[in-house]
């Protein structure tokens, strides 16, 4: 058998996805070539890294390009720094999974193999983050769709995979954003498929470029690096012709909050009104009230605040909404108001098991009021949830006939298990309305997003519950 024979079986085999045959293949005629001609031949090399990855054999797939004497760099053939280049996708994942432990590592080599390849493959994230960034400007000197789909691949898996992190490491995203060259990354935007109220629907995703400036001012933002976050925001909204997920809207913010930390503070107010017309996010206005109360206009200040703590978002997440909303009512000389704000603020930190600033404690010392123990959270939280709740506009409510019957479709259900079920309806021309079903309820057994029902609707209670459907039935 000649190597061109060798060479075609193993290609053969893995074209038919049969990469363990592959590999098992090569072991029993590897020993009839050299290691030199079997290194030199770019199809037998790429194929077995392939099948290497493939069977889940990641760490011997640096292995074999140690044995073979396979080197990266920019003179090497795009097969193989392609082949190398899914291998190092696929070990970065696979770190940031499960620790980097391959699930089906065999004793691949042969002992005279191991002797040569006495090396440690087990690489940290350090040292694959630096061969990520040595290998994309290599593959950047091709133009085939594959190897750009490749470069894309590894530019997402180390951003994403960082972010998605409980704590990400900022300083990494950045350094390594500023090893990658955003005008050679893609500008392309592909479409994926997506289940969006029991439909499938297309979704546009943004394109490497977009992202690259997405992950990095976001990062200087992490970082307080607002001069470059400043210059960068701007150049996105500049560069960027089409853009996905608001980030128009959050570049736009960056950009503001970069006035706002180099001391302009009356623009950084005029760029967060624009935005707010935009996306009515309720940090924006406490953004917004934070600068108001800053500059001394405390009517202002209290009026985003409350906008804020009144908009959609869990209220775990505005514990610095509430410090804020109790040094508010302290400039209004609203002393349980402001003593109540903070302790809530407190108890919610305490709940969630997070660390509580010495600010907050400062303030909460300057008070003579009784500390608000744990057990009244529930009672403070409906307390202060009332009074935020005065503020709201009320608008005039129509007059609602609840013996009418109305026709819907299920469009979200929030839980189903054993206690019941509870959603939304959708219904007369977009209108959504709350409802639930005790566990013992029929409709519970065909209950699903899209399912077409009548109800009739209960008026709002004078506690403050809103309207909800009631006599739910499957449309006959």
């Amino acid at each position: 058998m000649n190597l061109f024979d060798f060479s075609k079986q193993i290609a053969s085999l893995k074209k038919e996805k049969k990469f363990s045959e592959a590999l098992s293949y090569f072991r029993e005629n590897k020993n009839g070539f050299t290691k030199e001609q079997i290194g030199n031949n770019e199809y037998i090399v790429s194929d077995m890294i392939t099948c290497l990855r493939h069977s889940n054999n990641l760490d011997a797939g640096f292995h074999f390009l140690s044995i073979y004497g396979i080197e990266i760099k920019a003179e090497q053939k795009e097969r193989i720094l392609s082949a190398y280049g899914w291998l190092l996708w696929a070990k970065y994942k696979a770190e940031n999974e499960n620790n980097g432990q391959s699930t089906n590592e065999e004793d691949f080599f042969d002992e005279e193999d191991e002797e040569i390849g006495n090396q440690n493959f087990d690489f940290d994230k350090s040292e694959l983050l630096v061969k990520v960034e040595t290998l994309i400007p290599f593959l950047n000197s091709f133009n085939s769709d594959f190897v750009k789909t490749l470069s894309s691949n590894l530019f997402a898996v180390v951003l994403k995979s960082e972010k998605k992190k409980p704590a990400p490491n900022w300083k990494l995203v950045n350094e390594f954003c500023n090893n990658i060259d955003r005008e050679k990354l893609s500008k392309e935007c592909s479409t994926i498929k997506v289940e969006r109220k029991g439909q499938l629907k297309d979704m546009e995703l943004a394109s490497d470029f977009e992202n690259w400036y997405a992950y990095k001012t976001k990062a200087l933002t992490k970082l307080g690096e607002w001069q470059e976050c400043f210059d960068l925001s701007k150049e996105a909204l500049e560069k960027i012709e089409n853009f996905h997920y608001s980030n128009d809207v959050w570049f736009s913010r960056r950009v503001a909050l970069s006035k706002k930390n180099l001391g302009n503070t009356e623009d950084t107010i005029q760029e967060l009104q624009t935005i707010l017309k935009k996306k009515r996010e309720w940090f924006i206005q406490k953004e917004l009230a934070e600068l108001y109360f800053e500059k001394g206009n405390i009517e202002f200040a209290f009026e985003q605040a409350i906008d804020a703590i009144n908009n959609f978002g869990p209220l775990e997440f505005k514990v610095d909404l509430l410090y804020l909303l109790g040094k508010i009512h302290r400039q209004q000389d609203k002393l349980e108001l402001s003593f109540k704000h903070f302790a809530l603020s407190k108890l919610i930190r305490q709940s969630e098991e997070w660390k509580i600033p010495q600010k907050l404690f400062d303030e909460l010392r300057t008070f003579s009021f009784p500390e608000v123990q744990q057990t009244d959270f529930i009672n403070l939280k409906n307390e202060l949830q009332r009074y935020w709740n005065t503020f709201t506009p009320q608008q005039p409510r129509p007059t609602i006939n609840n013996n009418k019957q109305q026709i819907g479709k299920i469009d979200k259900i929030l839980h189903n298990d054993e206690k019941g079920a509870d959603g939304f309806i959708k219904y007369d021309n977009n209108k959504s309305i709350y409802f639930r079903l005790q566990a013992t309820d029929e409709l519970i057994k065909s209950l699903n997003i899209g399912l077409e029902v009548t109800f009739k609707i209960l008026p709002p209670k004078e506690d403050g519950k809103k309207e909800r459907a009631v006599n739910i039935k499957q449309k006959k």
